[in-house]
């Protein structure tokens, strides 16, 4: 793709020898290891009988000719790839004990290798380097690989659990226990008895507890320091004398991906289309949502602002009044045009007009609510004749950390949703801020069209006649209850038909809400040729057998559903560079089969012959993977092509920042929901909350 060099960091290797001797036992034994049936090798299912081969673990040790043994024997490690993955785990293990500060599994079974760092910022933690390894077969090359990522800095604090009595051990999540690694809650009884020897890692709440700064900046080019962290790596432990004895490979650099792998959205999808008279065609709306204007107005009526706020903040309303139209105010009380100002109409093509008869004073900052609900129930504004918009001046920031502060915003939203008005939240001090103009104004105006039913901006996007369905999720830590939101979507132009969620217990009914969205599709569509599900996690049978159901009831049994996970974090251990770029990002829209139907997807602000376009960001590559009712559906390169197009097409959509993002709408305007949802406390959202971009 325009000359670009990309690497990826992965190293492929060969055995040192092909041959291994190991002990296989029938039964659990003291330090054997579980094998699952299919990651046997080869020579056990010769060598047990058919019964026997039923059994779902055999045990295994890495020590040959053990007495005990129901069976030794040679193995043959390139006929039996899945068993050779532990093998070779195995020896890095071993190797990287002797090296390493402390070597453990993460989450995924990969195998990490802590370095003290060099530099200790502080004597109350020690901080380390980690580094991650993972053995795969056949992935990218033809043979065995070593995945190799950074997994950043961890800090271990210098006081064990015993020294930290004012401390909840639910603060705790990983700890480290005489050089092992543990997640608390599975701690062993030794440990349990031993907590002078259990050290906590630093996470967020111990950093907020202690006061500590983040160990990185999220907003920086990671992909600079991580190829430099990555190379060092490779140099100082890989390609050395010592580790070429336990895995043999000859090269000295990071495996550079086959043109087969590559793949790269259309130009035309990177495009957004403004303008409510002739379109214009840009790459981000932020420079150009203004000169050219919306793609699109509201359709229903004349918009209208009403001000909720505290009866002590009415110059902070008077400030926001001014900007909004573009006002100055003399020393004199008098006002004039602000001529380097901006009104909201400049921006969106609406005027502020401001409905002061309707406007709300509250005197509980606690309770604004109440105070809205009393004064709708007795005055109710004409949503038939204008178009309204709440203005909350909030007197609390939405990163306040006390909890009932915080569902105070929640509890406004709620209110004005039951009363059929979209809202927007405005923090108050946010407003005699030199950033508001800066940073949050642009924000504002285009999520305050999108909510009154305008489109900021569009995608060039051909019609299918298929239905998108985003499902997101998010699990509260003050209510402990995943909750999964839903959204219905008919084209690639951002048409959301409705929104919707609930918890995860009533997962269920999402097959009834398909149902119903598939019998409105086919009413104005007259056919349906594909589901499309992003998801937000691999969909088990579990979840997607209602949904087949449904079709087959509705006797569209035929119709394939193909689901793409859509990973909600970022790529970590897959990353790839662009080493004839300076910077090392690929370009966007560049796609990378690292799996099978496995794919990497680059979102950002890096465009083919637009190199004057400033990158805002480093996104890590999305990390999608494909599964579908017909497999079949799957085996098509063009196929797949058009469907991460439609993926990166909706990150493009949302319409809360002019910033590029890099989840889909699909699954983030669901995540989002869900975020919310809990604080309602409702069995389910009325149809103004399912047809509104109220969360924006």
């Amino acid at each position: 793709m325009n000359g670009q060099d990309l690497k990826i960091n992965i190293i492929p290797f060969s055995p040192v020898q092909q041959y291994v001797d190991m002990s296989f036992f029938k039964e659990k034994r003291a330090n054997a290891l579980p094998l699952h049936l299919s990651e046997c090798p080869l020579e056990i299912a010769e060598t047990y009988s058919t019964e026997e081969r039923k059994k779902t673990h055999y045990f295994y040790t890495f020590f040959s000719d053990d007495a005990d043994a129901d069976l030794n024997i040679q193995i043959d490690l390139s006929k039996s790839p899945r068993f050779a993955k532990h093998y070779f785990s195995h020896l890095i293990r071993k190797h990287f004990r002797q090296k390493a500060a402390l070597v453990s599994n993460n989450f995924i079974r990969d195998i990490e290798v802590w370095f003290e760092s060099p530099n200790q910022p502080s004597k109350l933690f020690t901080t380390y380097q980690v580094f991650s390894l993972r053995v795969q077969y056949a992935e990218i090359s033809e043979g065995f690989e070593l995945v190799i990522y950074d997994n950043g800095i961890t800090r271990l604090l210098n006081k064990s659990i015993n020294d930290l009595p004012d401390i909840d051990l639910d603060t705790f999540t990983a700890v480290v226990f005489r050089k092992n690694f543990y997640h608390v809650k599975n701690l062993s009884d030794e440990g349990k008895s031993n907590y002078q020897e259990v050290f906590p890692v630093v996470n967020k709440s111990l950093e907020t507890h202690f006061g500590f700064k983040p160990t990185n900046n999220p907003y920086g080019n990671k992909y600079d320091r991580k190829w430099k962290s990555l190379n060092t790596f490779l140099s100082d432990h890989i390609n050395t004398t010592d580790f070429k004895t336990v895995l043999n490979h000859s090269i000295t650099d990071f495996m550079r991906v086959p043109s087969s792998k590559i793949h790269t959205t259309k130009k035309s999808s990177s495009l957004l289309q403004l303008g409510t008279e002739e379109k214009q065609k840009v790459y981000t709306p932020k420079e150009n949502l203004q000169e050219f204007g919306p793609y699109s107005l509201p359709k229903k009526n004349q918009v209208k602002f009403i001000m909720i706020l505290h009866e002590n903040d009415r110059d902070y309303a008077n400030r926001l009044v001014q900007i909004m139209k573009k006002r100055y105010q003399r020393p004199d009380g008098s006002f004039m045009e602000d001529k380097f100002g901006v009104s909201l109409y400049d921006i969106i093509r609406i005027r502020f007009e401001l409905d002061r008869e309707n406007s709300i004073l509250f005197t509980d900052e606690m309770n604004p609510f109440d105070a809205i609900q009393e004064y709708l129930d007795n005055h109710p504004i004409d949503n038939e004749k204008f178009n309204y918009v709440a203005i909350y001046l909030s007197p609390f920031s939405k990163n306040e950390t006390d909890k009932e502060k915080r569902a105070v915003y929640y509890k406004v939203k709620k209110t004005l949703i039951e009363h059929d008005i979209t809202s927007q939240a405005i923090y108050k001090e946010h407003i005699f801020s030199p950033d508001f103009k800066k940073f949050y104004y642009i924000n504002i105006a285009a999520a305050i069209l999108a909510k009154t039913g305008g489109v900021p901006w569009k995608l060039e996007a051909t019609e299918r006649d298929e239905l998108v369905v985003g499902v997101g999720a998010f699990k509260s830590k003050e209510f402990g209850v995943p909750y999964i939101g839903s959204a219905f979507c008919f084209s690639n132009n951002g048409d959301f038909k409705e929104f919707n969620c609930r918890s995860s217990a009533e997962s269920f009914l999402l097959a009834q809400e398909i149902k119903i969205m598939i019998q409105d599709f086919i009413k104005k569509k007259q056919k349906l040729n594909r589901l499309i599900i992003h998801f937000y996690k691999d969909m088990g049978r579990k979840e997607i057998l209602p949904i087949k159901k449904v079709l087959f009831q509705l006797g569209y049994d035929h119709i394939p559903i193909i689901v793409i996970t859509v990973n909600k974090t970022y790529s970590k251990d897959y990353l790839v560079f662009d080493t004839n770029f300076e910077e090392l990002l690929p370009y966007s829209g560049t796609i990378i089969n690292y799996a099978r139907n496995k794919y990497l997807l680059f979102n950002n602000t890096r465009y083919v012959d637009e190199e004057e376009i400033e990158i805002e960001s480093y996104h890590s590559p999305l990390k999608l993977t494909f599964q579908s009712t017909h497999p079949e559906a799957l085996k098509d390169v063009t196929v797949i092509k058009e469907l991460i197009d439609q993926i990166y097409q909706f990150s493009r959509m949302y319409w809360k920042s002019v910033k590029q993002q890099n989840l889909p709408v699909t699954v983030k305007y669901p995540e989002m929901v869900a975020k919310i949802y809990p604080y309602f406390e409702m069995e389910d959202l009325n149809e103004f909350g399912r047809s509104n971009l109220w969360f924006l």
